[in-house]
């Protein structure tokens, strides 16, 4: 799962592979396999030794755990925009930040966040495109009035009650805006 710790404290970048030494052509083989065969065991010694001390990793993990839970609570209680919400998600990230995780894993908590971060956009060109092209919204109307009524349902009600051309189109449309709406917010509860 992980494949280390980074340490931000010490302003040097992890190695991306070792190099052996170079190799004098000129050097005498090695004469006696006594020498090979202790060299083999030091080399297994090494090997037995690679990768992170899992009772570090133990601690580590536990306090991503605790924390997590802790930022779990915030944000059922508070919210995400909440000043407390956000100082426990920056404590989550710090405990987050110095664990290096193998490509495998890394790769799939990125496409997770790819994969919400595509469908919000795909409810959001939903609603872009029933205010617009179906009730002929001006553009910069809806994106004047859209950001930050995204998850609120009352906003499409508020829009078929008002005096513009379009507000009887939007009334039409408004069980659809609602619903692409409830879906933001259930990718919101989701994430």
């Amino acid at each position: 799962v992980l494949s280390g710790y980074i340490d931000p404290d010490d302003g040097i970048a992890p190695p991306a592979a070792e190099v052996p030494p170079p190799v004098d052509p000129k050097a005498a083989p090695a004469a006696d396999d006594t020498d090979d065969d202790d060299a083999e065991a030091s080399d297994d010694e090494e090997e037995a030794e690679s990768g992170p001390d899992p009772v570090i990793a133990a601690q580590r993990f536990g306090a991503v755990a605790d924390q997590m839970e802790i930022t779990r609570k915030a944000l059922k209680k508070h919210g995400r925009g909440n000043k407390l919400a956000i100082a426990e998600l920056i404590a989550l990230a710090e405990l987050f930040m110095p664990i290096k995780l193998v490509p495998k894993q890394f790769e799939g908590l990125v496409e997770r966040v790819r994969s919400a971060l595509d469908r919000l956009r795909q409810q959001e060109r939903a609603i872009m495109q029933l205010c617009v092209r179906d009730a002929r919204m001006p553009r910069a109307d809806f994106l004047r009035q859209f950001p930050g009524n995204e998850v609120d349902e009352s906003w499409s009600d508020a829009l078929a009650k008002g005096k513009s051309k379009y507000a009887e189109a939007i009334g039409r449309l408004q069980p659809d805006i609602i619903r692409c709406q409830q879906k933001l917010t259930a990718l919101e509860t989701e994430t």
